[in-house]
């Protein structure tokens, strides 16, 4: 796994929460989180769904990252690794495209 500062991965976009997470949905880290281990569980059922359902409908296995909007918020879930997921979450949607940016720079590192 490449080491990932998730704490300054946070302080460069501005996001307020964030966790880091394996393939199997276990917490590996988190800042700013409650009930961290649960949210980490959830985000790995999205990404399990969300990977079945693009090879299901579009026949493409290589699913990065999912966004997930609503009127007071962002979640958005980066692949890394084969292995390590990472997840930047904010009450403030004009910060999606630094976190996408940070998140791209990461996975190219």
């Amino acid at each position: 796994m490449k080491q990932t500062d998730l704490q300054g991965l946070i302080q460069e976009t501005k996001a307020e929460k964030g966790l880091i997470f394996n393939s199997e949905g276990q917490l590996i880290d988190s800042y700013g989180m409650t009930k961290d281990n649960n949210a980490a569980a959830m985000a790995n059922m999205i990404v399990t769904m969300s990977n079945e359902f693009f090879q299901d409908t579009l026949a493409i296995e290589s699913l990065k990252q999912i966004v997930l909007t609503s009127d007071q918020g962002l979640a958005i879930i980066n692949k890394y690794d084969d292995d390590h997921i990472v997840c930047l979450l904010t009450n403030d949607i004009s910060k999606a495209a630094m976190i996408k940016l940070s998140l791209r720079q990461i996975v190219l590192q």
